[in-house]
């Protein structure tokens, strides 16, 4: 038996879904094996003193402070290790650090929390708030990406998609044989 390119197009054609399925599935696993594990740890500060509305609206002024690159850190770590949230009807600040390691991240988001609170403190006097520190972070027990079966349905999902979208668009997609229906005789019609 000759595999010519008719009947290797022919195959593909006759099982492009399973194909495609199987392939992206391998590419997803191939990029989760092949990415490094990022770890995210979580820290939370809250704001203490005055009404709360006031907590609230200082909660979200050093959750915009914080975000600024190298406030808090000094520049020690990149740019994106570091987010900050506050909780829109609490006064509740959420840090967020990513490392490669879960220490490192957890060490991290713990640093920029206590700079945060020695920062505020050191305005307590302007401001009359607070900040104390909720709950510090322990270091995560499992990445937070990659997602090993995440990343293999997307891949699955992705390839599957390209495949249709090639088999529709494709020349030879439409150069299919039709089938002329057959003449109605006098019994059949």
């Amino acid at each position: 038996m000759t595999w010519t390119w008719v009947r290797i197009t022919g195959l593909i054609v006759r099982w492009w879904l399973p194909l495609s399925l199987g392939v992206g599935a391998l590419g997803g696993a191939v990029y989760t094996l092949a990415r490094d594990a990022v770890y995210a740890a979580e820290a939370y500060v809250v704001v203490a003193g005055g009404d709360p509305a006031q907590a609230a609206g200082f909660a979200a002024a050093y959750a915009r402070i914080s975000s600024h690159p190298g406030f808090l850190t000094g520049g020690a770590d990149g740019p994106d290790s570091l987010w900050a949230a506050a909780s829109p009807d609490a006064p509740l600040v959420r840090l967020t650090s990513v490392a490669t390691g879960a220490r490192e991240a957890a060490d991290s988001v713990n640093r920029a929390a206590a700079a945060l609170i020695a920062y505020a403190n050191g305005h307590a006097a302007d401001t009359r708030v607070r900040l104390v520190s909720l709950a510090s972070a322990a270091p995560p027990l499992r990445p937070s990406s990659p997602m090993p079966l995440l990343s293999v349905a997307v891949g699955a999902c992705a390839a599957a998609l390209v495949a249709g979208l090639v088999r529709l668009a494709a020349p030879w997609a439409h150069l299919s044989p039709r089938r002329e229906p057959a003449a109605l005789t006098g019994a059949q019609a």
